[in-house]
């Protein structure tokens, strides 16, 4: 629901001047929101979490419930995705004109052993890790066998 979304969002601010909130110094924070399709509608048919969404990233602010005051949020980015098999198959479109869409299909079974034999390689193969090679050769039909 919004508020566990503005919750979960207001924890790495730190207060700045005035009513404005951002990340601590002069860092820059990009929220990463995930399934932004998923959000179950409310009573009144609506998705109050997307609806916070939008009003931060087009008014850069939203409201604290507790002092009925408006918070200032700075020096925050948005990067969301969604699921293509879950959740409803529609954003509502007036947050979707805010971002950049792109669909990336899901990999190939080849490419993603590619990138796991690379990953698993790596890892055993690593000196520090001090794996036989009778172990370090079977990184292919473990993957394989996932």
């Amino acid at each position: 629901d919004w508020f566990l979304l503005q919750t979960n969002m207001e924890i790495p601010l730190e207060k700045k001047a005035g009513r404005l909130y951002a990340p601590p110094g002069k860092l820059q924070m990009v929220y990463f929101i995930d399934d932004v399709n998923m959000p179950a509608l409310d009573k009144y048919n609506t998705q109050t979490a997307i609806s916070v969404l939008r009003q931060v990233h087009e008014y850069k602010h939203w409201w604290d419930m507790t002092k009925i005051s408006l918070k200032d949020i700075g020096n925050t980015q948005y990067l969301a995705c969604m699921n293509p098999t879950a959740g409803s198959f529609i954003v509502n479109p007036r947050l979707q004109r805010n971002f950049w869409t792109c669909a990336v299909p899901f990999p190939e079974t080849g490419a993603l052993n590619t990138i796991y034999n690379t990953f698993t390689e790596g890892h055993f193969k690593n000196p520090a890790l001090n794996f036989k090679p009778v172990v370090q050769e079977t990184v292919g039909q473990i993957v394989k066998s996932a």
